[in-house]
């Protein structure tokens, strides 16, 4: 029977997933230049639905999400992302601060903390949850990463981007060309 350290859970989960929202952002890009859409107008303040974030929070979110881990991870302090983009090259510079960080993070510390840590958050705004480390990364951080990660994939689809499961998948499993 395999077993899987938390670093192996989280951070080639964190990393093919930011590697993916870079390749649906990149398409997003390629299909504005081919039908004349100014991407940068369009796709970053799009919605599923008007009471929804638009494109630009939900990259925001995945990386900060990656941000809080990575401090859960490794111990140190990482000063927060600024919230400032506007572009489509703004989300791609993002994406890659978050990889960034995911590179700072060391199997030998990671699971020693996520044994030894807790973390405390407060998802509902009304009761606070304090877990292991290890529980907060796999049952919280993977999850709200993911949901992030697949809205904005969701509101790219919804603006006519050509993509489809492959482009969701690909990078989570090592596919050739989806980078």
């Amino acid at each position: 029977m395999s077993t899987f350290t938390t670093y192996d859970l989280a951070v080639p989960v964190l990393t093919r997933g930011l590697l993916t929202f870079d390749h649906i952002l990149h398409k997003a890009e390629a299909h504005a230049k081919a039908n004349g859409i100014d991407a940068d107008a369009v796709y970053p303040t799009a919605r599923l639905i008007i009471d929804q974030h638009p494109l630009i929070f939900q990259v925001q979110n995945a990386t900060k999400t990656v941000r809080n881990y990575v401090i859960t991870l490794t111990g140190e302090d990482i000063p927060a992302f600024e919230d400032d983009e506007k572009t489509i090259a703004d989300l791609h510079t993002r994406i890659q601060q978050a990889l960034a960080l995911l590179k700072k993070v060391t199997p030998e510390v990671a699971n020693k903390r996520a044994e030894t840590e807790s973390s405390t958050f407060n998802p509902s705004g009304s009761h606070p949850v304090t877990l292991k480390a290890k529980d907060a990364v796999v049952f919280q951080g993977v999850p709200n990463f993911i949901f992030h990660l697949t809205t904005g994939y969701s509101i790219l689809r919804a603006q006519g981007i050509p993509v489809g499961k492959a482009d969701f998948i690909a990078n989570f499993i090592g596919v050739p060309g989806y980078e």
